[in-house]
């Protein structure tokens, strides 16, 4: 099933009734590779990462609730990239880019948004040398 604001859209008007399951249910495996304890954004990106580069997909995620629904969920998910060594901002610029092409890989909205933010300081040595 394709998401799409179309999809979205004709599901709204006739009560949300046609959604097939995004999740189902099995027998757990007797073995599994990696098991992951936690659905939420490092335990999912650490699978996808070790399934999309690695090869590696005997993988297991045991998540309480919902997939994402944790802090992930509950937050402003900020990816931020604007740190001082070259080094960890080169490193946070890479994984902006890697999630930003997530929803259309996985063919589900992880809610990833552009959005800008304000740093306020509020003396001369909050500020740093120009």
């Amino acid at each position: 099933m394709r998401y799409s604001a179309f999809r979205l859209f004709c599901e709204g008007l006739f009560g949300h009734r046609a959604w097939g399951k995004t999740w189902c249910t099995l027998d757990p495996k007797p073995k599994s590779d990696v098991i992951f304890i936690g659905g939420g954004g490092h335990g999912l990106a650490t699978a996808y990462y070790l399934s999309k580069n690695h090869g590696i997909t005997n993988i297991v995620v045991l998540e309480k609730g919902w997939l994402g629904g944790g802090n992930t969920g509950r937050k402003t998910t900020a990816i931020k990239s604007n740190y001082f060594y070259p080094e960890s901002a080169a490193l946070f610029d890479l994984s902006i880019q890697q999630y930003e092409g997530s929803s259309r890989d996985l063919n589900f909205n992880v809610m990833f948004s552009q959005r800008g933010a304000t740093i306020t300081a509020h003396s001369e040595p909050d500020m740093g040398k120009p």
